[in-house]
């Protein structure tokens, strides 16, 4: 809790600085993960290479994991796309105003959590928009669940979009940008891709993830 705390505070400062002086956000963002010690495989060429509309998608099991991916789109991605977040009616309202004021590029899709047709929404939105990221987690949910949401799979299927694991390793405090793929050819494989990409990295909390609850729960 104190690594979340100190990282927020971190955060909130650098954003009100980067408010009064109009220093480069992209700056202002890689000083912040320097400062926590974070590493990263990000760079031009990478970036270069990239589709124009991508997926990313990432294990959840904190508010912590957003707060990366979001420092992780304004240090290296914010001038090549726009970026769409699905997020809870209630983080939605806080966040939309706040993020209003730094960057219109950020898009927030409240999610309703009694429409069952979120999916269905999102491809229509987006089927002729280009220069876009999408962050999705299959989790949706900060608590241990074996049911991962395929969601990004059936969009990725529908608007022929590249998927990109984002790994956040918080035991070596590493940031790694997986190479893009298409989606797999049915859910199962899929649902395998992932979880072999989150084997990966260890989580902030490794007891919520149900592919490592069991052998961390003797050490925690």
């Amino acid at each position: 809790m104190f690594q979340f705390e100190v990282f927020l505070f971190s955060t909130c400062i650098f954003f009100s600085y980067f408010l009064y002086t109009k220093t480069s956000i992209s700056y202002l963002c890689k000083r912040l993960l320097y400062f926590l010690g974070y590493t990263n495989n990000i760079d031009n060429s990478l970036i270069e290479k990239l589709p124009s509309k991508l997926i990313i998608i990432s294990s959840h099991t904190s508010s912590y994991d957003f707060l990366i991916g979001l420092i992780i789109y304004y240090g290296y991605l914010r001038q090549k796309y726009d970026s769409y977040i699905l997020m809870k009616e209630e983080f939605e309202q806080i966040c939309s105003p706040i993020l209003s004021l730094i960057d219109n590029k950020f898009k927030l899709i409240k999610v309703d959590r009694e429409n069952d047709r979120v999916t269905d929404k999102i491809c229509y939105n987006l089927e002729n928009k280009n220069n876009y990221i999408i962050f999705l987690a299959p989790e949706g949910t900060r608590k241990c669940t074996e049911h991962l949401r395929k969601g990004y799979w059936f969009i990725s299927k529908k608007l022929d979009v590249d998927i990109v694991y984002l790994g956040i390793d918080f035991n070596s405090k590493k940031i790694i940008f997986e190479k893009n793929r298409k989606a797999g050819g049915n859910w199962y494989e899929e649902k395998k891709e992932f979880i072999n990409s989150c084997l990966k990295y260890i989580p902030l909390y490794p007891e919520r993830c149900f592919w490592t609850k069991d052998f961390y729960k003797g050490s925690l």
